[in-house]
C-alpha cells in the first residue's frame, strides 16, 4: 500500500481510504487495466474486416509493448501467483480469464462465418491451443526470454499451421516480410 501511496504520489491512509486491504488494491488495479486492455483491443479490431484478421490482431495485441498491454500482462503474472492463495480473488480472475477464452472462441466463429476461416477448423481445438500458446508467450515475456515482436512471429507461425495458411517453410518470408522460423 506504501508503495502505491509513493508511486501514485498520494499518501498510504489515502489509499487505504479507497482500498480497505491489499487483496481489494489488486481486484482494482487488475479489473482496471483488464478493462482499459479490452478497451484499447475492441477499437482496435473494430477496423478490420474478418474474424481471422480481428483473431491474429487480439493475440498479437495481448503481447504488445504497449502500456495498456504489458502493465495488463503484469498485473495478470501477480494475479495468477495471488489466486493461488487467495480463494475470494479466484473467481475474479477465472471469469475474466474464461471472458477472453470467450473472446478467442466468437472471433473463431465470426472467421468461420465470414469465410477468412476454413470451414472445418476445430473450433474448440484451435481455441485452447492458441490461449496455451500466448499464456506460455506471455510467461516468456515475463521472463524477458522473448521480445515482443518475436512473440508475434510466432503467434503467426502458428496461426498459420492452425489454420493451414501459406507460408509455412522454415526460413521462408511469411506475408508479413518476417521469417517463420521460431
Amino acid at each position: 500500500m506504501e508503495t502505491v501511496g509513493r508511486e501514485a504520489g498520494v499518501s498510504k491512509a489515502l489509499v487505504h481510504y479507497y482500498f480497505a486491504t491489499r487483496r481489494e488494491l489488486i481486484r482494482g488495479a487488475f479489473l482496471y487495466s483488464e478493462d482499459r486492455a479490452n478497451a484499447r483491443c475492441e477499437a482496435e479490431l473494430a477496423r478490420l474486416q474478418t474474424g481471422a484478421e480481428r483473431l491474429e490482431r487480439l493475440l498479437v495485441l495481448d503481447l504488445d509493448d504497449e502500456p495498456v498491454f504489458s502493465e495488463n500482462r503484469a498485473l495478470w503474472g501477480a494475479a495468477w501467483s495471488v489466486m493461488r492463495h487467495d480463494e475470494e480473488l479466484r473467481p475474479e480472475i477465472e471469469r475474466q480469464y474464461r471472458a477472453w477464452i470467450a473472446w478467442i472462441s466468437r472471433l473463431v466463429e465470426e472467421g468461420r462465418e465470414d469465410g477468412s476461416l476454413p470451414p472445418g477448423v476445430d473450433s474448440a481445438g484451435v481455441v485452447e491451443r492458441l490461449s496455451a500458446m500466448v499464456d506460455g508467450l506471455e510467461s516468456q515475456m515475463l521472463l524477458g526470454l522473448v521480445s515482443s515482436a518475436a512473440a508475434a512471429r510466432i503467434v503467426r507461425a502458428c496461426l498459420d499451421v492452425e489454420l493451414g495458411r501459406p507460408g509455412l517453410a522454415s526460413g521462408a518470408a511469411n506475408r508479413y516480410g518476417e521469417c517463420n522460423v521460431v
